[in-house]
């Protein structure tokens, strides 16, 4: 596939490493960089480093749930606008 434009990252965010194989599976097509995080913590640090075009979030997560993670990521300027899929 050639790639016209530039690349986007989409944030993975999921406790079950299946769940994220999963995902992978069915967007790789899209050829867009994936980004997978295991966490609500790990997430949160993913957005300290780089922009994402689309966070696909789980909601039931250990420690901190979707929920939480989505408002922390709301109230980060940089991301606040960022669309999330629960």
């Amino acid at each position: 596939m050639i790639q016209l434009e530039p690349q986007v990252n989409i944030l993975l965010v999921d406790d079950r490493a299946q769940n994220l194989v999963a995902l992978e599976s069915v967007l790789a097509e899209l050829g867009q960089n994936l980004v997978k995080a295991t966490s609500g913590r790990e997430a949160l640090r993913c957005l300290l480093e780089d922009d994402y075009a689309l966070i696909l979030l789980d909601v039931q997560m250990p420690e901190m749930d979707g929920f939480e993670t989505a408002t922390l990521i709301r109230q980060r300027e940089r991301s606040a606008h960022t669309p999330i899929v629960f």
